[in-house]
Order: structure tokens, then sequence, then C-alpha cells
């Protein structure tokens, strides 16, 4: 350390016992509020400022409409608490802007007797795929959630602009108008500033290199100065950079790949109606094996996304998360951007512009498991370690759901939580364990 640091160091001591949360997004936030709302003396670590990872770079989006019934469960829970995170977190009066716009989420699954689709294993996709679609409208509406199943003339009807020239693919579609998307910024903002005022401790520049063990239990963790922060129980919110952090502390080896995805930005075209576009829902274009793109609007325009095939990045730094590859920034023909822009054109043309002009684009990573459902419980080689990552490209979405899980096995709970609001419900607290074996797959991934 630099004589600047230690001085800075007797200044400001480092907190000594509690609990350690590592990362500085929103799930590290929101569990910060939860544990100190339960009596638990907390430190936050990021390695870098505020926000730094996937939750500044997010899409930004909420839904319900997952395939596997715990995440539905969960998702109604955070849903509900967006709605009311300002009395969540006691947010002063002239603070309180809206979090969640719940627009909807609009699935439209192409119909596999239209066109021939193939999946990523080579297998040509059947019947199966709508029966798939039956079933989870089935589970969600057991559940409570407001969902419903549409043909291609009722979904015309509602959204005149999806007049494309392929939406005589689309079989069916999903409809659920308690779905939307998130200001991402204000959620961490916001939970930090609750945070700190329940007496958490909030340190940035603060990367974690180690642990300090005694009998496979976990008693601190080492900073990248040398300094050390005491605490009985570390909890990873790190996300992509889960596994290695894991790795660090000791941990479990975590079935996380780092994948970089990105978003597109066009402009607002002038001929959508104004009370069209501020009504404009979550929209996932052709729900098919190897093209889905989906958007929303995003104040003056329009965002769009395409899930694609992508290799896991493991060793990525924080200045990759907006590196720009080459291909996907418009100097390769034909550019990724345009490709996902061409399929929103496809289904919807009076949401994009008539060129390709004017794109923008931002990306960040995926902690994509193999499952696709995130990783929320303890470590099985270190005491004391929990894991709260692994979020598939869902974790802004999940982070009060996360939050509620963590507290609860945090203060030594078992079995089951009562989640109360519009679905009254039990959720298993072994649902999302980092050692499963991940055969039930989470289908609704972008």
């Amino acid at each position: 350390m630099s004589p600047q640091e230690v001085e800075m160091s007797e200044a400001n001591p480092l907190p000594s016992g509690g609990h350690i949360i590592i990362g500085g997004g929103a799930t590290g936030a929101l569990c910060a509020v939860k544990l100190a709302e339960a009596g638990f003396k907390v430190t936050v670590l990021e390695q870098a400022l505020v926000g730094n990872g996937s939750s500044s770079r997010s899409a930004a989006c909420i839904r319900a409409q997952f395939g596997v019934p715990e995440t539905v469960l969960g998702m109604v829970y955070s849903e509900q608490w967006y709605t009311d995170i300002h009395e969540h977190l006691h947010t002063p009066a002239d603070q309180r802007e809206q979090v969640l716009v719940a627009n909807g989420y609009l699935f439209l699954w192409e119909d596999p007797e239209s066109v021939e689709l193939w999946n990523r294993k080579g297998r040509r996709v059947t019947e199966e795929t709508m029966r798939q679609v039956r079933s989870n409208v089935d589970m969600q509406q057991a559940l409570g959630l407001p969902v419903e199943l549409l043909g291609v003339n009722e979904v015309q009807a509602r959204w005149p602009h999806l007049n494309g020239e392929q939406m005589w693919r689309i079989g069916a579609a999903t409809w659920c108008p308690t779905d939307g998307f998130l200001k991402h910024d204000l959620i961490y903002m916001l939970g930090f500033r609750r945070a700190r005022e329940l007496g958490v401790t909030v340190l940035e520049n603060a990367e974690v290199v180690s642990a300090k063990l005694e009998g496979g239990r976990i008693r601190g963790v080492y900073l990248a100065d040398g300094r050390l922060v005491e605490g009985d129980v570390v909890i990873n919110c790190t996300n992509a950079w889960g596994p290695r952090l894991s790795r660090a502390l000791g941990g479990m080896e975590l079935p996380i790949k780092p994948i970089k995805r990105y978003l597109a930005f066009t402009p607002k075209p002038v001929n959508v109606d104004p009370e069209g576009w501020r009504k404009l829902p979550m929209t996932i274009y052709g729900m098919g094996p190897g093209r889905v793109a989906y958007s929303r609007p995003d104040a003056g325009s329009l965002m769009t996304g395409w899930a694609h095939d992508a290799d896991p990045d493991p060793n990525f730094t924080s200045e990759d998360q907006d590196r720009i590859e080459a291909g996907f920034n418009g100097k390769v023909e034909p550019p990724y951007s345009h490709l996902m822009i061409n399929q929103v054109r496809e289904f919807a043309p009076s949401l994009v512009p008539p060129t390709n002009e004017g794109i923008s684009m931002t990306c960040g990573y995926y902690g994509d498991t193999p499952d696709h459902s995130p990783l929320i419980g303890w470590d099985e080689q270190v005491d004391g370690l929990m894991h709260a990552c692994g979020f598939s490209g869902h974790g802004l979405m999940h982070a009060p759901i996360t939050a509620r899980l963590v507290t609860e096995l945090v203060k030594g709970q078992r079995g089951e939580v009562q989640l109360n609001g519009r679905i009254n419900a039990p959720l298993k607290l072994g649902s999302f364990a980092p050692a499963r074996d991940f055969s039930h797959v989470e289908s609704h991934v972008l």
C-alpha cells in the first residue's frame, strides 16, 4: 500500500464482522437493503463503481412468462415489488419516478407447419413447439398469471403495426399485460441510497482477490490493495464474474458462461402515433430457433436485441463490456445490427426507418447457466459463502426475489418461503441451488 492508501485506510477503517456482498449492481443493492432490514450488518464491495456490470447495460425488461413454475412465481413477486418500489425503499417524494413500465410482453411464435425451422442442434422443430407453448400458458394461468393465448388475427387487430410480410408465419402469440420494462439505473441508485440509510457500508474500487479461511469457514475477504474486510457470510452477486470470484474464494466451480449480447437503437419513426408509441409492448418476433429479435420503446429510440449463438468469454474485462466487435458495428456486410433490425422490419415495418442508417449499439455480458435459471444458494465447499448470480440475462428482473431468497437463506430458513401478493404461493428455497442436475431447462430465454 502506498502512504496515501495507508492514510486513507486509517481515516476510514474497513468494517469488521457482519455480512459482505460482492457486486454493486441491482442484485447487490436489493440484497443489501433486505439484509439490513432484517437486522444484519452489511458491507458491499464493488470492484469499480456502482452499476459497473450488467445492470447498467441491461435491456431492462421484466416478465413472468417463463416455462419453469418457480421462475413464474418469483417474477410475479418481482413485478409487484417493482410496482411498489418506492414504498419498499422509502423513496423521498421528489424522487418517486415510475420504475416499472407495464406495457406488456408479446411473444410471437412461428408456426412450424408454415416455415422450415431448425433448432441449434440441427433437428427440425415440430408441433411439439406449439404444444409446449400451450402447456406453458396452462401452467402460467393456473398460477394466476393473466396471460392470453392469441391467434394472429387478434394480434393484428390489437396491434395494427404488426402487418409485415412475415406475419403469415405466426401460428400463435402469448400476451401478458403485467409484464413490461424497467428503468435500470434508478433501481441500483435508489437501492444503494436506501441501503446507506440503513447503515450499509458501500465501498467502490474495492476489488476482492481472495478469502480469509479458517477450517473451511470464510472469515473475510482480501482486497487487491492487501486490506482485509472481515465477515462471517460472503455473498457473490457478481453474475458474469461469478465463476472467477468463486474460484478466488476457494468455492465451487460455478457453471456460468459469460456471453456477449448486443442492443441496437434506431430513431423513433416520425409516422408512429404518439399514444401508440407510448403503449408499445415489448415484442419478441418469430419465436423460433436461431432468429429471435425483440424490440421495445426506449424514450426517443427503438431498442432492438437478437438472440444469437456466441462463444463464452470467461476472461473478459470491465473494458470488454463496451467493446463492439467486428461484424457488429456496421463496418462488415451484413453487420449484426442490420440483421436484427431487418427482422423487426419483416414483422413491424413502421417501427424502424426504411434504411439502416443512424443505428447505435451497446453491449454487455450475460452470465449464462446450463438451464438458464440462476444460482441462488450456499456454496458446497466453503461454509459461509453464498452465490446469487448466473441469471442468464434476467438479473435485473430477478433482483427483488433474489434479495428475498438470499435473506431467508441467511436467516437459516429451509424448505419453502411464502410469497404473498398477486399470487399467494410457496417457493422452495432450494429451487435455484448452485448444485443441481440442470435438467429442468428454462426455454423462454432470449
